[in-house]
């Protein structure tokens, strides 16, 4: 109740009905994870073939992965239950390292002074890794990526439950200033680690975030690996951040200053707030001095800006952003349920709507419909477009995106700049 009170607070009745509405959604999506991991455990464990395969006896390269833990009077089960998960791997060739005696940032990087590992590997001291996460971290490092990150879940051990399944999507930096969606199982270089400075003790409570966007400006997109496996457990317990987001709240500034920090290290005037979801933000930048020219707004029969101002802020975010050929808006019809919100491939490789029937005031699991974002098409029917790639605009959505694309740019959906078809 505290959490739904201090919601009301913030936002308001209209928002937290539709927040609720989310929540029991979310809820449908948990009860059948659930039942899809309960099964896949009782197949037991894996054969003694694939157990050989992940020793990592056939591969080029066996690279050593420290494992960092920073701890902090851990509750005596739940840290017993972690180093049970460690000792479980099947890849042989890492270390584990304890960081003890100060704040997070303090204990981690205390752990990653003594690491000897080609890479590093972070790890709470009550969560829990699956038996093949150093062997994928292993794959991913011969194939010379620098920094590596899975999908999780989050795991309710007294109930023996498991929820909350995060499919994150691959490196997207415009997401990134958004909300940590890269967060666990995360592994990365250790020189990249040292050479950005490790933790810093003023992000506590965001010092991975802050660690992220500090090694991403350092690597190229490329050098990044989603591996598309849930590998970690956040544990679910009373003062966990798996358990209530809003016990931490001063993780949530932390972020904010973060996102801060990146933008300016980059030269990005911005201003960035908290949305309605708590470690959740959003970037505006300065609509001033946008050459209106430079930009060309496209919008089908019909269709018009919710709110005024829309296109500006879409300028201006173009303008702040070279790498991005072309911003979307999300349309909506007179009912308010989602036409458009762009398009993406899912593992067949088909090209799928996002979000399309959706009542737009939800935002969708982990608040996904609600971030700026690139996406792999946007409708021509609703997108800002520079003027040098007016050339590109096709009757054909699909083929305009994939003309920005082979001229290097990429391409963003917004759906905060909402259009109505009338």
């Amino acid at each position: 109740m505290n959490r739904v009170s201090d919601y009301i607070k913030r936002n308001g009745m209209k928002k937290t009905f539709y927040a609720v509405r989310q929540h029991l959604s979310d809820g449908k999506v948990d009860r059948d994870y659930n039942r899809e991991m309960k099964a896949a455990l009782k197949e037991g464990e894996e054969n003694d073939a694939a157990k050989a395969r992940q020793s990592g006896s056939c591969l080029p390269q066996k690279p050593l992965i420290s494992i960092l833990v920073p701890t902090y009077k851990p509750e005596d089960q739940y840290f017993r239950e972690m180093l049970r998960s460690v000792k479980a791997q099947t890849y042989p060739y890492y270390e584990l390292l304890l960081g003890v005696g100060g704040g997070i940032s303090e204990n981690t990087n205390a752990a990653l002074s003594e690491a000897k590992g080609d890479y590093i590997a972070l790890l709470d001291q009550d969560d829990l890794i699956e038996p093949d996460a150093l062997y994928r971290i292993a794959l991913e490092a011969n194939m010379g990526a620098a920094l590596i990150y899975s999908d999780e879940d989050k795991y309710d051990g007294k109930k023996g439950r498991y929820s909350r399944p995060f499919r994150k999507p691959d490196f997207d930096i415009e997401l990134l200033l958004s909300n940590n969606y890269v967060c666990h199982f995360l592994a990365v270089k250790r020189e990249l680690a040292l050479k950005v400075g490790g933790f810093r003790s003023e992000y506590d409570g965001a010092q991975d975030h802050d660690f992220i966007l500090r090694c991403a400006e350092e690597i190229s997109p490329d050098q990044i690996s989603h591996i598309r496996r849930v590998l970690y457990h956040w544990r679910i317990h009373k003062g966990s951040t798996a358990g209530d987001p809003a016990e931490k709240t001063y993780a949530h500034s932390a972020g904010k200053r973060a996102i801060e920090d990146y933008l300016k290290r980059n030269g990005q005037m911005a201003l960035v707030s908290e949305t309605e979801h708590r470690g959740f933000y959003r970037v505006e930048y300065f609509t001033d001095l946008v050459e209106e020219s430079a930009y060309k707004m496209h919008l089908g029969e019909g269709i018009r800006p919710l709110s005024p101002g829309n296109e500006g802020r879409m300028r201006a975010y173009l303008d702040a952003n070279p790498d991005v050929g072309a911003i979307g808006g999300r349309v909506i019809d007179h009912m308010g349920r989602v036409l458009s919100a762009g398009y993406e491939r899912n593992e067949d490789r088909e090209i799928v709507p996002l979000y399309r029937g959706m009542n737009y005031r939800l935002s969708g699991e982990f608040h996904m419909a609600a971030l700026r974002r690139k996406v792999d098409i946007i409708s021509n029917q609703c997108v800002l477009i520079r003027s040098s790639l007016e050339d590109c605009m096709s009757s054909d959505s699909g083929r305009m995106c994939r003309k920005i694309q082979d001229r290097g740019y990429s391409v963003v959906i917004d759906p905060q700049m909402i259009f109505v078809k009338k």
